[in-house]
């Protein structure tokens, strides 16, 4: 059977442990299915951060919509009013983590030109291998403009690529 994994968020003003959680989302998807859809697509909460309030359930790839349905109509918790949030499906635990539960990234700011695809550009950012830059082209900035967009995201080694390329 292949399996999909799927990120939520609880959302509210208290903190709940994974017990509660896992209570609330079986419950839920108990009340809406009955006990022979859910075994039919196999709904699991595999993991719950209970500091970030965040994890992931595993359910068969027919069960997905049933799944977020059930993860939807979740509306309280040990007498609490919640909302559990969708982050995101994946194939994987390893891209699900990467995509939709890694989302805290610690940004450096950091002023430094330079060079890639032959244009200046200004980094006004870094957080690990990823880059914000801002162009020092006019032509770019207009075109990222109309795009609603202000900077460019690369990555430092694109960087290094363009720099080794200059170099030879």
């Amino acid at each position: 059977m292949r399996k999909r994994y799927i990120a939520f968020r609880v959302e509210s003003d208290r903190s709940f442990t994974r017990d509660e959680v896992v209570r609330a989302i079986v419950s839920s998807a108990l009340a809406m299915f009955g006990e022979a859809k859910v075994a039919e697509f196999n709904l699991f909460v595999l993991d719950f951060d209970e500091a970030e309030q965040q994890g992931f359930v595993v359910c068969s790839h027919r069960g997905v919509t049933e799944a977020i349905a059930s993860l939807s109509l979740v509306s309280e918790i040990s007498g609490e009013r919640v909302h559990i949030r969708t982050l995101g499906v994946s194939g994987t635990v390893k891209a699900l983590k990467r995509k939709f539960l890694n989302r805290k990234r610690h940004f450096i700011n950091a002023e430094s030109t330079v060079k890639f695809k032959g244009k200046e550009f200004v980094v006004v950012r870094e957080s690990g291998d990823c880059c914000d830059a801002l162009p020092c082209d006019e032509e770019l900035i207009k075109r990222l403009k109309l795009r609603k967009m202000r900077f460019i995201g690369v990555t430092k080694s694109d960087l290094r690529g363009e720099e080794d390329a200059a170099d030879a």
